[in-house]
C-alpha cells in the first residue's frame, strides 16, 4: 500500500536552528543510547559537512527513485529528506541533479539508506548527504513508495517531523516531542564539558575525574596466573 501524506507537523524553525551547533555525539549522550544514532554504515559525502533539518521521510522501492522526485516537491526550506530503500546499493537512487533541486530549494540536507551517485559533484557542491554507498547505476521510475510515512533509516525509527541532525561522526534522531528537553540536556552537558575540559588541560584524568577507577577497583582481575593451561 502506498501512502501520500501532504502535511508534516513541524517543529519550530530556531528550534531547529539550535541543534546546528550541537554534536550528534552529545546528541546521543543525553538521550541515553536509546537507538537514536544511525549505524556507522551511513557515511557523509564530504569531510566537514554540518547538517540540522526538519524530517520529510520517503520509502522508496530498491532500484526506483520515482517517490523521491515526488517527495522533493513537498518539502519545505529547512528539512532533510530522509530516504528508506531497504540499505540497497546497486543503484544509485539520487544524483547531482537531484541534489541541486533540493539545495535550491533550501533543504538542509539528504540521508538515504541506500546508494546514491555523482559522489564528486555532490562533494564539491556541498550539500549535505549521507548515504550507504556511492554506485553509478541509475533508477527505475516505476513504484510510486510513500511519502510522510514511518521509515526504518540506519536502524533508526524516524518519523515525519523529527529532528535529524549529522556531521562528520554521524547522524542522530531527536524525536519532534521531547526536541526542546534534549536540547536543553545538551546545553548542559557541553557546558559540563568544557569544566571538565580545564581539569583535563591541567592534567588530571578522566579516569580519576569520572570515577571509573572506583568502576575498576570492584571489577575481578585476572592475571596470566590465573590463565587455564
Amino acid at each position: 500500500m502506498h501512502t501520500i501524506e501532504p502535511d508534516v507537523e513541524r517543529p519550530d524553525h530556531e528550534l531547529v536552528e539550535a541543534f546546528e551547533e550541537i554534536p550528534s555525539t552529545i546528541v546521543s549522550d543525553v538521550t541515553g543510547n536509546i537507538g537514536l544514532t544511525m549505524d556507522a554504515g551511513l557515511r557523509p559525502a564530504y569531510d566537514g559537512v554540518e547538517m540540522a533539518g526538519t524530517a520529510v521521510t520517503v520509502k522508496a522501492a530498491p532500484g526506483d527513485n520515482l517517490i523521491i522526485h515526488k517527495a522533493i516537491t513537498m518539502t519545505e526550506p529547512g528539512d532533510v529528506l530522509i530516504i528508506d530503500c531497504d540499505g540497497y546499493t546497486d543503484t544509485g537512487h539520487v544524483g547531482e541533479l537531484m541534489c541541486t533541486s533540493c539545495q535550491a530549494n533550501g533543504l538542509a540536507g539528504l540521508v538515504i539508506d541506500g546508494a546514491y551517485r555523482d559522489s564528486r559533484e555532490i562533494a564539491e557542491m556541498e550539500f549535505p548527504v549521507y548515504g550507504r554507498g556511492v554506485n553509478p547505476q541509475g533508477p527505475l521510475k516505476q513504484d510510486p513508495g510513500s511519502i510522510n510515512v514511518t521509515v526504518s533509516v540506519g536502524g533508526v525509527s524516524v518519523d515525519p517531523g523529527d529532528i535529524v541532525i549529522g556531521d562528520d561522526d554521524g547522524l542522530a534522531v531527536i524525536p519532534r516531542e521531547g526536541a526542546e528537553e534534549v536540547l536543553e540536556r545538551a546545553h548542559e552537558k557541553l557546558s559540563a564539558e568544557d569544566s571538565v575540559r580545564e581539569e583535563v588541560l591541567d592534567g588530571e584524568y578522566l579516569y580519576e575525574l569520572n570515577g571509573y577507577d572506583e568502576l575498576f577497583e570492584n571489577l575481578t582481575i585476572v592475571g596470566p596466573e590465573d590463565s587455564i593451561q
